[in-house]
């Protein structure tokens, strides 16, 4: 009898343990199951905010490009009166010096120079306009003058540094152009009249001004009849 309780004992403990066991699986599944559903979710709170987000940059850029092209004008001639009319403006309102552009003074007061021989005082001028004024409409014009004064000073080596920039920097501009025929000259005081005819008959062919290309021709016939 005893034996028999004893089983039945073990049996309903073990039971109970059995009961217990399948029911912490079974909240550990519905929990562990509860918990993926919050981060699932979660995550797509979080995906909506990003479309969202991305939504109100695409709009704002739209709105962005859409101002932009109000204020800036498609046509060109628009465009440059609006440059003008910003410029007027500047010169208007009061202004410290150095925020003017005085290059044109300058270019006149280097030009007045070179007219009067004066090819020191012309250089200088010049370099000075260079200096401050880098994007001055008289940039290229200066370079010219300070290698044609260089040249009339019959100081060479500096006037050939100077047309070696112009080539470097302004390669298809027509005064590039005439200072190299002065290259050329240079080249035949020199006795390298093989050089001088070179540079003429390149001048002549990448060049599409009329009084150029004449020059050129000029010379470079001068130098075969040498």
């Amino acid at each position: 009898m005893k034996n028999q309780n004893a089983f039945f004992i073990a049996f309903c403990l073990s039971l109970t343990v059995g009961i217990v066991g399948a029911y912490a699986s079974f909240v550990g599944y519905f929990n562990g199951h509860e918990q993926y559903e919050l981060k699932l979710a979660h995550l797509q709170k979080q995906v909506e905010k990003e479309k969202f987000n991305n939504s109100l940059l695409t709009y704002q850029l739209k709105d962005f490009q859409q101002t932009v092209a109000q204020i800036l004008p498609d046509d060109k001639k628009l465009q440059a009166k609006y440059e003008l009319k910003n410029l007027s403006s500047i010169v208007r309102s009061p202004a410290s010096e150095d925020s003017l552009d005085l290059s044109g003074v300058l270019f006149e007061k280097g030009k007045k120079n070179f007219n009067s021989r004066d090819y020191d005082k012309a250089i200088g001028e010049f370099n000075e306009l260079l200096e401050k004024y880098p994007l001055s409409q008289h940039v290229v014009e200066s370079h010219f003058f300070i290698a044609e004064s260089y040249f009339l000073k019959k100081d060479y080596r500096n006037s050939l540094a100077q047309i070696d920039s112009m080539v470097t920097l302004f390669p298809q501009h027509e005064l590039t152009g005439f200072i190299l025929l002065r290259m050329g000259q240079i080249s035949e005081f020199n006795n390298q009249t093989e050089e001088a005819s070179e540079i003429y008959k390149t001048v002549f062919k990448n060049f599409k001004n009329d009084d150029l290309k004449k020059q050129a021709r000029k010379l470079a016939q001068s130098v075969e009849y040498k």
